[in-house]
């Protein structure tokens, strides 16, 4: 039973590593949680176990999960709006052209003795968006010239007619955890990670000489190293640390979860868009989570989440400064020098804050087959309202989230989790600091907004 065991987790995990994971932003790109169970509980888990998917949350509370393999998926629905008012001939107001996803998930957990857990997951992250880059306004429509692109609409030329990203981050989360006795345990994770980005529709910025290449004269020139290269790659490595503690007769768990940032290799395809040549590492991030047992059949769980997105320049450098569009940078005040360019040591980005997000779930174990669960989860978005120029691309405006779920344990074997969440509409409105052929627009002309459903459910084999 050992033997088929170890085989069945292999080979699922094998499995896994060619299965693309589709993500979308709902903690800025952070998915609140992997897995029916946690999804159901407002994307908690790190004083919980998360039963094969504990590895995901905490390498530490695998102890406490049974022998299992996790698998599953969300039928996954974000709708992305833009709108941008950018002069008299210029004015969108699109939807994306992709609002519908499938988002797997899967883990094991194998108790390699009373003291030694072992584990893994993989889990995703990421945002995928595009836009029709054509003018709604009449005038333009009526115009022999036609309609401009009005997206990123700064020179009215050498934008292709959609703008959008797509972004897909993979972690595999090969995990230990010991039991240093009955009350606490600790847990590593060896994180493995990937991740693919394109960009189109961004043209006009090389033509207006963002990037640090300088100037574009021609469609292929406006291309290089920023925009419509097709997919780019990058790898790398990092570590997550946990520990988790009961007490007070093992009705009280606390939970510690600290992830390093993950530094990854450049995209050297996107070299002239992305700060710092095309760098793009995962933000550093650390939870801390309480679960406590308010009946025997009653648990309420309140994880608290930090993500340090300002530390990714590529993230967290400010985009182009709406109050003086004559002086771009604003950490570069002056005349732009290379460094200070898309692309750029100092390259301006989407100027990301660190978002704090606080989750809250609660499991009811109704009866001995069936668990009910609700939870919460809020994060203020780290869109700051003077950055919706490039955040058009990656509308990550969502706030708050609601989330609904059960478990039916069929037998000792077979248990399954089902799952919904609804994130609520948040819209953001501020300048762009761009109108039509170069002209400075003042005031809030353009919004981005967001909302979200998503349907799930996870099958948990126990061995």
């Amino acid at each position: 039973m050992i033997l088929n065991s170890r085989r069945i987790l292999l080979s699922a995990l094998a499995l896994s590593v060619a299965v693309p994971l589709n993500a979308f932003a709902t903690n800025g790109y952070f998915l609140i949680g992997f897995g029916a169970k946690s999804r159901s509980m407002g994307g908690t888990g790190v004083a919980y176990s998360m039963d094969g998917l504990s590895s995901a949350f905490n390498p530490a509370t695998m102890t406490e999960a049974s022998d299992s393999f996790d698998i599953g998926g969300d039928f996954f629905r974000p709708e992305m709006a833009i709108k941008h008012d950018s002069g008299l001939m210029g004015q969108t107001d699109e939807t994306s052209n992709h609002d519908k996803f499938l988002i797997p998930a899967m883990g094991g957990v194998y108790h390699l003795n009373e003291k030694i857990t072992l584990g893994a997951a993989v889990i995703g992250a990421g945002m995928k968006s595009e836009f029709n880059q054509t003018a709604n306004n009449s005038a333009c429509l009526q115009s022999s010239g036609g309609c401009p692109p009005t997206v990123f609409n700064i020179l009215d030329n050498l934008a292709s007619n959609e703008a959008g990203i797509e972004l897909y981050q993979i972690q595999m989360t090969p995990s230990i955890a010991y039991k240093l006795n009955d009350q606490h345990s600790v847990g590593a994770t060896f994180v493995i990670a990937g991740q693919y980005f394109r960009a189109e529709g961004l043209e006009d910025f090389g033509s207006a000489g963002f990037t640090a290449g300088g100037a574009a004269t021609n469609l292929t020139d406006a291309q290089n190293g920023l925009t419509g290269v097709d997919f780019s790659h990058s790898f790398g490595m990092g570590y997550r640390l946990g520990w988790f503690g009961k007490f007070m007769n093992d009705d009280l768990s606390l939970g510690i979860n600290y992830s390093a940032r993950v530094h990854m290799s450049k995209f050297a395809r996107y070299q002239n868009l992305f700060a710092e040549q095309g760098d793009f590492d995962i933000p550093e991030n650390f939870t801390f989570g309480v679960a406590y047992k308010i009946t025997p059949a009653i648990t309420g769980i309140i994880d608290f989440q930090r993500i340090n997105y300002s530390d990714i320049a590529s993230v967290g450098n400010p985009g182009p400064n709406a109050a003086d569009p004559s002086d771009l940078n604003p950490l570069c005040p002056g005349a732009d020098t290379a460094e200070c360019k898309l692309g750029g040591t100092l390259g301006m980005g989407f100027g990301w804050t660190d978002q704090t997000i606080i989750k809250l779930g609660v499991n009811w174990q109704y009866t001995e087959q069936l668990a009910l669960r609700a939870g919460l989860n809020h994060g203020d978005s780290p869109i700051p309202d003077d950055q919706v120029l490039f955040n058009m691309l990656a509308p990550a405006t969502i706030e708050d989230h609601i989330t609904l779920g059960a478990e039916y344990k069929f037998n000792e074997d077979y248990w399954l989790s089902v799952n919904y969440m609804h994130a609520f509409l948040n819209t953001i409105k501020g300048p762009t600091a761009f109108g039509q052929g170069g002209a400075t627009v003042t005031g809030s002309n353009a919004s981005i907004a967001m909302e979200q459903d998503s349907l799930g459910a996870t099958l948990s084999i126990r061995f």
